[in-house]
């Protein structure tokens, strides 16, 4: 159990987590209000793919059923993930060098995308449990893929279970897969919401993790 306490996670026993990966992205965007634009491009898609895929359920009668929306469902989280890896860009570059460096890596980030979000939503289709803890075990690695480009997918796939594993990043991830599911019961709107937070929250999320790691390095 945790009290809350100036942004923070105090345990009973005293350990202090720090939610700065979850509150300053207020910050962020007031300084570079770009880092949204991804966000927003990801929910937009989202959207027109629902409607798409609404249209054929409805022509066909079968709203639950098909290989079209099943296809439009992986599609819009692969398209997710790899603006997950645009916004850390974003974040940590100005928009040019950002745009350029993107470029270069799109196409290898939005196949291994792509792939994930077919086993993240092929698991959650099976109970859900098996989709987060596939998407527990990968969330950081489009990530990784932008930032750490001269690396094998290995290493990229090492750290991200280094940085998950680390410290309380395991908590801001949890943290994060929770409100993401939560989101998501949200009738309507909450599969949105659930995009929109994670293309924005997960990198700004690694980003201070990593921060507050190099500042402890230096200490």
């Amino acid at each position: 159990m945790y009290d809350t306490q100036n942004g923070k996670i105090v345990t009973k026993g005293g350990v202090v987590v720090e939610l700065d990966g979850f509150g300053n992205i207020f910050g962020v965007i007031r300084k570079n209000p770009r880092v949204i634009f991804p966000a927003l491009i990801g929910v937009a898609v989202a959207l027109l793919l629902n409607i798409i895929s609404f249209e054929y359920s409805r022509m066909l009668k079968t709203m639950n059923f098909g290989w079209i929306p099943f296809s439009f469902e992986i599609f819009k989280w692969g398209v997710a993930f790899t603006l997950s890896g645009l916004t850390t860009l974003l974040m940590k570059k100005n928009a040019k060098e950002s745009h350029e460096l993107f470029s270069k890596i799109f196409l290898d980030v939005f196949i291994f995308s792509t792939f994930m979000a077919f086993f993240v939503v092929t698991g959650f289709g099976l109970y859900v449990v098996p989709g987060l803890l596939i998407l527990f075990f990968m969330i950081y690695i489009p990530i990784e893929m932008v930032l750490e480009q001269n690396t094998s997918s290995l290493e990229r796939f090492k750290g991200n279970l280094n940085f998950i594993l680390e410290d309380a990043h395991v908590i801001h991830t949890f943290i994060a897969l929770l409100l993401i599911i939560v989101f998501t019961l949200i009738p309507y709107i909450g599969e949105y919401i659930a995009m929109f937070f994670y293309i924005l929250w997960i990198p700004n999320i690694y980003i201070s993790g990593k921060k507050e790691n190099d500042e402890e390095v230096e200490w």
